[in-house]
């Protein structure tokens, strides 16, 4: 039997290990680790989170040392994934394979945690802070509209920039974000971005947690104050050689294809892999490749799973596996003639399920399963809608097919649920 995370657990290991995924981005040898991880310390689940993350349930206090050594030497950390402090910085999973993207901003978004992780001028915050990148200004993959601070790539007289955003969230009081800067050339992003923390650590809200994200600070000074504060801390901001150095050394992000692109003019299969290419396969800017999106139910898979999916990706994809905020994963760089194989190898694994980013792709926090603040069962809902809508998919009709729902637990939104067509809480 597959352990479950709900109340008929067994073993007592309160705490949950939230393990951060910077861009989504994560390697067949990362999955490795963390496929062990997950076995060894926790219940042999990975939850793919609303934020690209990876948390694990139910582990002990005194393993998390060895745990995250191992994460450690994959690359991979677990500081500041919680607390006062800048969280995992998301991107559209489809950055630098996307059809409509100005530019690729993986690179820029692994920069910028880096020079933030651990930074001083980071460490007085109120209350979290959430940064999400985007390579277009009109597909929504980056939500960078309900973040903290968004970035927008553009290009403007053949510089690349960012259209920046600051101060939008979800929570109990949605607010979507106010533009701080229209065009912010790429060597001013980690400068802007340190003073726009220094503004929010100086001026946010310390006493009352229920007021103290930027949101309400930008709410409260209005958008020009804070426009003008940004700009009078970014003259004090000392000369610092990180902030352009990653320019000259970009962070190899994209990856390299395992196999060479194979096109093909008409894909052919059973009826399951023909209605599995419509909703879960997309074409990818290089040509022969295509992006393959694994619809996990409520973002989770086993440690085996997991395996198989590296090896899969190892066979087929190479090192391009992303993470997605509908709590799901996509293989870049899938040649399109061999999907039919791809398709196989994730049906043997129980990765198979069509349906990603429709109606029956329903997205949801932990909820009671595992959180101390939810005050309902979000997966339960989640996890019902799920199977009953599968069911009856073939028989909806089209426009009912591309609704979206997410759940959430309690007020805090975690399910984000004001974005979704039909969202609980």
């Amino acid at each position: 039997d597959v352990p479950t995370k709900g109340h008929e657990t067994v073993w007592d290991a309160p705490g949950m290990q939230r393990i951060k995924i910077p861009y989504g981005g994560v390697s067949p040898e990362q999955l490795e680790v963390l496929a062990d991880c997950a076995e060894e310390y926790s219940d042999a689940i990975l939850h793919i989170t609303t934020r690209q993350d990876v948390q694990l349930h139910f582990v002990h206090i005194e393993d998390t040392p060895d745990m995250m050594r191992r994460l450690a030497a994959v690359g991979i950390t677990t500081r500041e994934a919680c607390g006062n402090s800048v969280r995992n910085i998301t991107a559209c999973p489809l950055a630098g394979v996307c059809t409509t993207e100005a530019f690729d901003v993986s690179p820029y978004a692994s920069a910028l945690m880096r020079f933030l992780l651990g930074h001083p001028d980071v460490q007085d915050f109120g209350r979290k802070f959430k940064p999400a990148f985007s390579g277009c200004e009109q597909e929504a993959c980056g939500l960078v509209q309900l973040h903290d601070a968004g970035y927008v790539a553009r290009i403007q007289n053949g510089k690349r920039g960012f259209k920046v955003v600051v101060g939008g969230g979800l929570g109990t009081v949605p607010y979507q974000a106010k533009t701080l800067s229209e065009f912010t050339p790429e060597e001013e992003l980690l400068p802007q971005t340190q003073a726009v923390a220094r503004v929010f650590a100086r001026l946010g809200e310390k006493k009352n947690r229920n007021r103290a994200r930027i949101k309400f600070l930008v709410a409260k000074l209005g958008i020009d104050e804070f426009k003008r504060l940004v700009e009078e801390e970014r003259a004090k901001v000392p000369h610092d050689p990180r902030h352009t150095a990653f320019l000259a050394d970009m962070p190899h992000t994209q990856g390299d294809p395992a196999r060479k692109p194979a096109p093909v003019a008409k894909l052919d299969g059973s009826p399951d892999f023909q209605e599995f290419v419509r909703t879960n396969v997309l074409d990818q800017r290089q040509d022969g490749y295509a992006v393959v999106t694994l619809n996990l139910p409520l973002g989770d898979l086993t440690s085996e799973q997991t395996r198989a999916l590296a090896d899969i990706a190892r066979t087929w994809a190479g090192d391009n596996i992303r993470t997605t905020v509908e709590q799901n994963i996509v293989l870049r760089f899938v040649p399109k003639g061999d999907l039919p194989a791809v398709y196989e190898a994730l049906r043997a694994a129980g990765l198979a399920a069509p349906g990603a980013q429709t109606i029956v792709d329903v997205t949801s926090c932990p909820g009671t399963d595992t959180c101390k603040l939810g005050i309902a069962a979000s997966r339960g809902l989640g996890g019902e809608l799920r199977k009953q809508l599968a069911e009856k998919s073939a028989s909806l009709d089209e426009a009912v097919k591309g609704l979206h729902v997410k759940v959430s637990g309690c007020v805090n939104s975690c399910g984000q649920h004001h974005v979704a067509d039909i969202g609980f809480y």
